[in-house]
C-alpha cells in the first residue's frame, strides 16, 4: 500500500486514511464497555404533585446511546472480519480488539521486526478504512492535490 506505483496514482491519502481507521478502531473498547452496560429502566414516580414537562427523554437518549454503541462494535468486528488477508485481519484484532497487552509482546509473537509490525499495521488500517461501511468511500480520506481555495482558508478565514 505505502509508496507503490498503484497508491502514487491513488486518489485516497494513505497516512490520513490509517489515522481515520486508527481513530474509529482506538475508541473501540471504550465502546464495547459501554455497550455492556444495560440502562435501568425504572417506572415513572407518580405521587399526584405537578411537574415541569422534561425538554428530553433521558431514559430514551440512553437507551439510544446504548443501541448506538452496540452497533459501533458489531460494525468494526465485522469489518475486520471481511478482511480476507489473515495477517491484516489478525493484527488488528490483536491490537485493538483482544483483551490489551504490551505492545512489545505482540510485536515478538507476530514475527516482524518492530518496523516491520508497525508497517503491516497501517496496512492492515488502510485495508479496513476501505472497508469501513458508513459513507461513499469508508474512511478513505481524498489527497489534498484537488481542495478548493475554500477549503484551505485558516481558522481566522484568511487563506495562508
Amino acid at each position: 500500500m505505502r509508496k507503490t506505483t498503484a497508491s502514487a496514482v491513488s486518489p485516497w491519502d494513505y497516512e490520513a486514511s490509517v489515522a481515520e481507521a486508527d481513530n474509529v478502531l482506538e475508541d473501540y473498547r471504550r465502546r464495547k464497555q459501554r455497550s455492556r452496560v444495560k440502562a435501568s429502566i425504572q417506572s415513572p414516580s407518580l405521587d399526584g404533585m405537578p411537574r415541569s414537562s422534561s425538554i428530553g427523554n433521558v431514559m430514551e437518549i440512553k437507551i439510544t446511546n446504548h443501541l448506538d454503541d452496540e452497533t459501533y462494535v458489531e460494525v468494526c468486528e465485522k469489518t475486520i472480519e471481511c478482511i480476507e488477508d489473515d495477517a491484516r485481519r489478525n493484527i488488528l484484532k490483536d491490537y485493538y480488539i483482544k483483551r490489551p497487552i504490551a505492545v512489545e509482546l505482540l510485536i515478538e509473537d507476530s514475527g516482524y521486526e518492530k518496523s516491520g509490525y508497525y508497517d503491516a499495521l497501517k496496512d492492515a488500517l488502510y485495508t479496513f478504512a476501505g472497508l469501513w461501511p458508513v459513507g461513499d468511500h469508508g474512511l478513505l480520506v481524498r489527497k489534498n492535490s484537488g481542495q478548493t481555495p475554500d477549503k484551505e482558508r485558516t481558522k481566522s478565514g484568511h487563506l495562508p
